[in-house]
């Protein structure tokens, strides 16, 4: 295990927030852009036709940051993409909903394992039109689908989309029902449903076998657009477009909408492993970013200037709670929107205030990178020390500090550190040697502070 010690006397993070200065035009300013996924230099975007540009929908793909484009399906002829999955470890692997309209929010399911050279499409669901996909993090060949139509029906596939079963049976009326699915992120065997009815009410069910049996939780507040779970609280969910959240799986609910002019403008929302804690929303009005464990929304500094207009040559209503469209490129450290008149990106800046006062300094326990890794990874905490009193200079403090690594069931599965520590910012390299693929999580002891992280191992 190495170990890089930096000590660290009189210089407390208190107050952090990422904004953007300036946005700069990328491309495809013709279309609207509901999909996006970024892997340095190459940008791949699902769009629909605005007025004027029938003829232009479907799926690109630039590699040379924005300057020139060209399209993915035009064997699948002229329709939106409005759904897009790029594989991170293979990016020739990529699924797309692809519709049969210039604009619309379902359409067919197609995969390609050469970067859009061919397209296959999975013979037995060809009859469903399909207004929703969802990929596990633990195991990409199970797949999930909703159908579009008057009622809503879940299908799973365990072999990566060659065969598929109908899972789940929820309540419907006379008018149909409407739902929406979040797998969980921490957990591989949990989905939760949001079930949206005229006449009966409002559902919210949960399943712990991966869909095949579901149990009643309770009638939540509000119909959902979108279900969303988080990548870091255990038992959080979001309900959108009306910001109602629960930190127990779904019994009790509440508004998360602080700092917001209003719930009407919401279009997609956001989170990314590489910025813990962090939630990013795209409304009508801007981008809005916020801590998940203390909730205020504040508007990215710029983004009302973007064009997020609905309606006529703008996003359609039927998109919101369907688009994946921000996207954050970690390396380049640029943030990715999509919008009603093609992509545009910016510059994050960490504006760090720095603020010296009389306590204690916190603790703190520094995202794992990279993350995703392998073989190995860097772990950053700092330890803290007291504030000089003026005569005798600063005081160094030790502190008993454990950082141990856990598996998706909770099982401890490596111990990176054990002992007494002096104050200080400390770096350790986390080795793997014999653990499969999967999410872990490190957690940081010292006295009565105790710090989760999640991370990302991929062989």
């Amino acid at each position: 295990m190495k170990k890089t010690i930096f000590i660290i006397f009189s210089l407390l993070l208190s107050t952090i927030s990422i904004y953007a200065q300036t946005w700069e035009f990328v491309g495809l300013d013709s279309l609207v852009v509901k999909q996006i996924y970024v892997s340095g230099d190459t940008i791949w975007a699902g769009t629909s036709h605005r007025v004027g540009n029938q003829d232009k929908s479907g799926l690109y793909k630039s590699i040379d940051g924005g300057k020139y484009w060209f399209g993915l399906d035009s064997s699948l002829g002229i329709g939106h993409v409005s759904f897009l999955y790029v594989d991170e470890l293979n990016t020739n692997i990529i699924y797309i909903i692809k519709g049969i309209s210039v604009y619309g929010n379902a359409g067919i399911f197609y995969r390609t394992t050469d970067g859009g050279e061919s397209w296959y499409v999975a013979q037995n669901i060809t009859q469903n039109v399909i207004k929703w996909i969802g990929i596990s993090p633990f195991n990409k060949s199970e797949i999930y689908f909703i159908s579009d139509g008057f009622i809503n029906i879940l299908y799973r596939s365990t072999d990566g989309g060659e065969n598929w079963e109908e899972i789940g049976s929820f309540p419907s009326d006379s008018h149909g029902n409407r739902v929406t699915v979040a797998l969980d992120l921490l957990r591989d065997s949990t989905l939760y449903a949001g079930v949206s009815t005229d006449l009966l009410g409002d559902f919210f069910y949960k399943s712990t076998n991966r869909g095949d049996s579901w149990f009643f939780v309770s009638e939540p507040p509000v119909g959902t657009a979108e279900t969303r779970s988080d990548l870091f609280l255990l038992g959080r969910i979001y309900l959108f477009a009306q910001y109602k959240a629960t930190d127990d799986g779904g019994f009790n609910w509440y508004a998360f909408d602080s700092g917001l002019p209003n719930q009407q403008n919401y279009l997609s929302f956001y989170m990314n492993a590489n910025y813990p804690n962090k939630l990013f929303n795209l409304r009508r009005d801007g981008l809005y970013v916020t801590k998940n464990d203390s909730i205020n929304w504040q508007l990215i500094e710029d983004s009302e200037t973007l064009p997020l207009n609905v309606g006529s040559g703008g996003f359609n209503f039927g998109d919101v709670g369907q688009m994946i469209n921000l996207f954050i490129e970690v390396e380049s450290n640029q943030f990715y929107v999509g919008t009603a008149q093609g992509i545009y990106k910016s510059n994050l800046i960490t504006n760090i205030q720095e603020e010296i006062n009389n306590a204690e300094f916190n603790f703190h326990l520094e995202q794992n990178y990279p993350n995703p890794f392998n073989p190995n990874t860097k772990i950053v905490f700092t330890i803290p020390s007291n504030l000089p009193d003026g005569k005798t200079g600063v005081k160094r403090e030790t502190s008993n500090v454990t950082l141990k690594v856990y598996d998706i069931l909770g099982k401890e599965v490596a111990t990176l550190v054990n002992e007494e520590l002096e104050a200080g910012k400390y770096e350790i390299d986390f080795i793997v040697r014999d653990l499969s693929s999967g999410i872990y999580f490190y957690t940081f002891r010292s006295g009565s502070f105790v710090k989760t992280k999640k991370m990302v191992l991929i062989k």
